[in-house]
């Protein structure tokens, strides 16, 4: 066959299954009735697509396109835990080390006043921090002084004046999961702690601008406002705004001026502030593939990616709080899901990785195969009725069906 139709027949199949995609992300947006949503495919190693629908602004009837930008919740865990690594690489962090030593302050479970707590166990939930009755009268006082927030000795430290006696779990450090939040902020002031940098400084320096990546972990530092897709609920049957319901103006900005680096980087919601696009947020994915290089240029190293990617706490049925009865895995910043049965969601017998994020509405994944080189990402700002689940999935339903299309699209094995 003369090479120019085979090229040409190859560049109409790839139009198709293109086309076929969107259609599929259409109808999943009204049938599952999703504000909105973006959905991106990276096969072997590169950006195979980006698709959207709905809407990332239901008042001013304002469409999904490649430049919207979602806050896409707990995923920012996993490009924190990115970025951090620069660090261990520079021999400026030890995951082994006691978080202590670099926070200024001793931490430790009151319980187990012996046991240290590493900069590991903040990255696999397995701390042994709770978040306690006093964490959200703390995370508000954090929010709403940026300048002067509490430290987060007043959180963890009995006497404190947020703590709580239900701060810590009974059982020891490195022994038990529960996911916390608390923990990747402690891990965001760490890293201030060592660079003197404040986080978000640290993160455009470190990651986001080696890849081009315009996103910010506060909405200050988003340089279009208008891009940000505004997260919602349905109540009463109405969709309600949550969060980031900016009209395109940012009028009453935070004043970080006063903040004192190292103080509590929680100001910058390091555990799940990250406002990003898909098409951006593949690129963190591409460089997972690749072992830490983009576009050829090396940016993270690959012993740390490999780390990254192999688990240290394995679910055994009762050393964790684990929704759903999956036997899944931690490594540092990184949900391993099991690997798919015959029939499943996900492709057959591999072992996909990644993270999932939820919060004020917005559910999102971010999950790939590291020796396939591909993955997707799904973000929606809104789910009418609310995120159903099945049992026999780690995903939701919304969810199940946009990766079902891309396998039948052949995005996915």
């Amino acid at each position: 066959m003369n090479r120019i139709v085979l090229i040409l027949l190859l560049l109409v199949g790839m139009y198709n299954a293109y086309g076929q995609m969107q259609q599929a992300v259409d109808n999943i947006q009204k049938e599952y009735n999703l504000m909105g949503l973006s959905v991106a495919a990276v096969c072997d190693g590169r950006l195979a697509g980006t698709w959207h629908a709905g809407l990332r602004d239901y008042e001013r009837s304002l469409p999904v396109n490649d430049s919207t930008m979602y806050r896409i919740a707990s995923i920012s865990k996993l490009v924190l835990t990115t970025a951090m690594m620069k660090l261990r690489e520079e021999k400026l962090l030890s995951l082994d080390e006691d978080v202590s030593n670099y926070l200024g302050f001793t931490l430790r479970n009151p319980h187990h006043p012996d046991k240290p707590v590493t900069v590991s166990m903040l990255l696999l939930h397995t701390s042994s921090i709770n978040e306690g009755s006093g964490y959200d009268t703390f995370l508000t006082d954090t929010y709403n002084n940026v300048s002067d927030p509490p430290s987060f000795s007043e959180l963890l430290v009995p006497g404190g004046r947020y703590y709580t006696d239900d701060m810590w779990r009974e059982e020891a450090p490195g022994t038990y999961y529960t996911y916390c939040n608390a923990n990747f902020g402690l891990a965001g002031t760490v890293i201030e702690k060592i660079t003197g940098q404040r986080f978000e400084d640290y993160m455009q320096e470190t990651l986001f601008k080696p890849l081009g990546i315009t996103g910010s972990y506060i909405p200050e530092g988003v340089r279009n406002i208008n891009n940000l897709a505004v997260i919602y609920r349905a109540e009463e049957g109405k969709w309600i705004p949550q969060t980031d319901d900016y009209r395109g103006v940012m009028s009453s900005p935070r004043d970080f001026s006063g903040y004192i680096t190292g103080t509590n980087a929680a100001v910058f919601s390091p555990q799940g502030g990250l406002r990003i696009s898909a098409a951006e947020l593949a690129r963190i994915m591409i460089l997972h593939l690749k072992k830490g290089k983009y576009e050829g240029k090396r940016v993270i190293s690959a012993r740390s990616i490999k780390l990254m990617h192999t688990p240290r706490w394995y679910n055994d049925g009762t050393n964790g709080d684990v929704e759903g009865g999956i036997k899944d895995s931690r490594a540092p910043g990184v949900h391993i899901l099991p690997q798919a049965g015959p029939g499943e969601i996900l492709p057959e017998g591999v072992t996909m990785m990644g993270h999932s994020g939820a919060a004020y509405g917005l559910i999102s994944l971010f999950y790939f195969n590291p020796e396939g080189r591909y993955g997707f990402i799904f973000m929606t700002n809104g789910v009418f009725n609310g995120p159903q689940k099945k049992n026999s999935s780690p995903f939701y339903s919304c969810e199940d069906a946009i990766v079902k299309a891309l396998r039948e699209n052949h995005y996915l094995p």
